[in-house]
């Protein structure tokens, strides 16, 4: 499938506008309309055609327009932005439908509980009807995509398909087709497979008529950038990761950084939306400072995506000029950089595998399992640059693999496991990764150890060796609390254990209960905290899901100083806090350029706060910072800072180039050519 044209300078305009809302649209002007982006230095927006509400933005004979909107609003802005150079995709929902489901409720998906999937009756909450795709909703929406094509044609530059996560449904309809399908209707794994099926069969319908009648348009279903995202590929033009980091716990500020390192993986090109909301979609009002935008931008580019913002238009079809003020500042940055942006691809020297779902995970959500996120934040931390694989990846591309606490693996990972390490791969293996419970044993016998059973006591004490300690503030007399459940092993002949794990003097229960937490360190286990041979490093000690869980800085410590040897000399090394994020590029030769190495410096500024969410709203500079970027052959010609081309001195040592940087905003980007 045809990739898009970069366009880094995005912006997502909302528009969910109900039947009570008043003089819709009856203040737009297009040529203020277009001056105000052009005010954003924006190269793209979304423009809608259909809302969660059902209501259509032009004249539809299937659907219904506002019917408070007097014009076609939708034909208007096409026409002006295109006049403009500004590419509009539009925008449909997808199984949000208040209308159509008021007009065919038995179109619309039932709960498990058996009460309608929409928004509570009597009630201001949050939400909207979801429509069933395996009813005559999916005739109605792609009559709708048909009239769209017929209305516009070639100048639909894309289509952007909303609300298309999967969504099962306990109707009578439904269940009977699931029973004819041989679906178990009490296995709630089962049902939810049954629904993206539903899914992949109308994205393959809906993607089929798109590109036989717009070929060069894009095509991107949202909500469907999760752990499974692969099941989707085919029928996407690229790949988005909507997270607005201030909106609460969906999100947050590592969501994009770890969700991006694993779409960059398919190929395809990917786009990170932030909002310029201050909490999240319709935040009417609310606007973050540009010391915050700046930083999501940066942290955007550095995971290797191109950048949408989320704006919502008024009702009455106005922009807000404030709001284009800030993004225009963002985006002239961004614009000034693209030089530096277009075909740069970010390197990993560590994937951390996606294996099964992680136990307890609702099915389609997006969670990776505990182990990968905690590692990916690790990661993050100390510079190390990594991708998040599922198994379509290429593992010989990476010198090392990651392996998370997943317990028994398919026939298929278990070869191509066995096939990367024969080839020269390392493989990071915790916990119960690779183990079979039945037999008792780890499906890979490069695995160098004995599995004995789990850790008596949770918690258990870590007490680390001078291996171990490195240049951290660990110490080797005394025991730090592994909150989570360990693993007795003991090394095979070859292999070296480092570190000791003992117990707690006892569980704690209603018979024995001490003090205010666990109980204190007992007896020693004669048990590795981890054991090391030439190709596999195990942790019997989970540190990484520990890490994302408790945060306790030990744990980044003692699995940080054993990555650190364990793996071929690093890509990267910062000389900087954990809060500052490094991320390596490579730009082949261009026209007008050599090849260039390309590093991206991020710093993250939270402040103190009695809110849950972090606010990033205030930015100053941080001096000390350093950098060293592994190099081969002859020094670079140059060293500076883009786009200002701020020339940097460096030195060379050993097989690094180290840089000393002057101090730094929200966002810089260092370039070795």
């Amino acid at each position: 499938m045809e990739k898009t044209q970069h366009r880094f300078r995005q912006v997502h305009l909302d528009f969910h506008t109900a039947l009570e809302v008043e003089s819709v649209g009856d203040q737009f002007d297009a040529q203020t309309f277009v001056k105000t982006l052009q005010l954003g230095k924006v190269d793209t927006i979304n423009i809608f055609a259909k809302c969660h509400h059902g209501y259509s933005y032009y004249p539809t004979k299937v659907g219904t327009m506002h019917p408070k909107l007097k014009f076609d609003l939708l034909g208007s802005m096409v026409e002006s932005l295109h006049r403009a150079d500004i590419r509009c995709p539009i925008y449909v929902s997808v199984k949000w439908d208040d209308l159509a489901g008021m007009q065919h409720p038995e179109w619309v998906c039932v709960r498990k509980d058996g009460t309608l999937n929409m928004r509570p009756v009597l009630s201001g909450a949050w939400g909207w009807s979801t429509m069933d795709l395996s009813s005559g909703y999916t005739d109605y929406f792609v009559a709708q995509v048909d009239e769209l094509i017929s209305l516009f044609g070639k100048e639909i530059d894309g289509y952007w398909f909303d609300i298309c996560f999967p969504a099962p449904n306990y109707s009578p309809w439904s269940m009977a087709q699931m029973r004819k399908a041989g679906v178990n209707l009490e296995d709630d794994d089962a049902v939810w497979g049954y629904a993206r099926q539903q899914d992949l069969a109308f994205f393959e319908r809906v993607t089929r008529i798109c590109q036989q009648k717009t070929p060069k348009a894009s095509i991107y279903y949202n909500g469907t950038t999760t752990p499974e995202m692969g099941e989707a590929i085919p029928y996407m033009t690229h790949l988005e990761v909507e997270s607005l980091p201030t909106s609460g716990d969906t999100w947050g500020y590592l969501h994009y950084p770890i969700t991006a390192r694993m779409a960059r993986t398919y190929g395809k090109e990917v786009i990170g939306m932030t909002g310029r909301f201050h909490r999240s979609w319709a935040d009417f009002g609310g606007l973050k400072t540009q010391d915050q935008l700046d930083y999501e931008c940066g942290t955007i580019l550095a995971g290797g995506g191109q950048i949408f913002v989320g704006d919502q238009l008024h009702p009455r079809g106005v922009l807000d000029p404030a709001v284009y003020r800030l993004i225009g500042k963002s985006f002239a940055r961004v614009e000034a950089l693209e030089p530096w942006l277009y075909g740069a691809q970010p390197a990993a020297e560590i994937a951390l595998l996606t294996v099964g779902k992680p136990v307890g995970a609702a099915p389609g959500v997006s969670t990776l399992h505990p182990d990968v996120e905690g590692a990916a934040q690790m990661l993050l931390e100390e510079g190390i640059q990594f991708d998040i694989a599922d198994e379509h990846v290429d593992l010989s591309r990476y010198p090392v693999a990651f392996l998370s606490d997943c317990g028994k693996l398919s026939d298929s990972w278990v070869a191509k496991l066995k096939a990367y390490l024969t080839q020269g791969g390392k493989l990071v293996v915790n916990g119960t990764g690779g183990f079979d419970a039945t037999s008792g044993a780890f499906q890979l016998d490069e695995i160098p150890v004995n599995y004995a059973g789990l850790a008596p006591t949770r918690p258990s004490y870590l007490r680390p060796d001078a291996s171990l300690l490195g240049g951290s503030e660990l110490a080797d007399d005394y025991d730090y609390v592994f909150y989570d459940q360990a693993h007795i092993v003991s090394a095979r002949p070859g292999a070296r254990g480092v570190g000791e794990i003992k117990r707690a003097q006892f569980n704690r229960t209603w018979e024995h209960f001490t003090s205010h937490q666990h109980a204190p360190v007992g007896d020693g286990l004669n048990a590795p905290v981890a054991v090391q041979s030439a190709n596999v490093l195990y942790f019997a000690a989970p540190l990484f899901g520990a890490y994302r869980t408790w945060d306790y800085w030990a744990y980044r410590a003692m699995a940080v100083k054993l990555l650190r040897g364990f793996m071929p000399p690093a890509m990267l090394l910062p000389t900087a806090p954990g809060w500052v994020e490094m991320a390596l590029h490579t730009q082949p030769a261009g026209q007008d350029h050599p090849q260039r190495t390309i590093v991206h410096v991020v710093a993250y500024h939270p402040r103190r706060s009695s809110q849950s969410i972090p606010h990033v709203d205030q930015c100053w500079t941080t001096s000390g910072l350093s950098v060293r970027v592994r190099w081969q052959g002859q020094p670079p010609a140059q060293v500076y800072l883009a786009p200002e081309r701020q020339a940097l001195p460096f030195v060379v040592e050993d097989s690094y180039i180290r840089v000393d940087l002057p101090a730094q905003g929200a966002h810089s980007v260092v370039v070795l050519e």
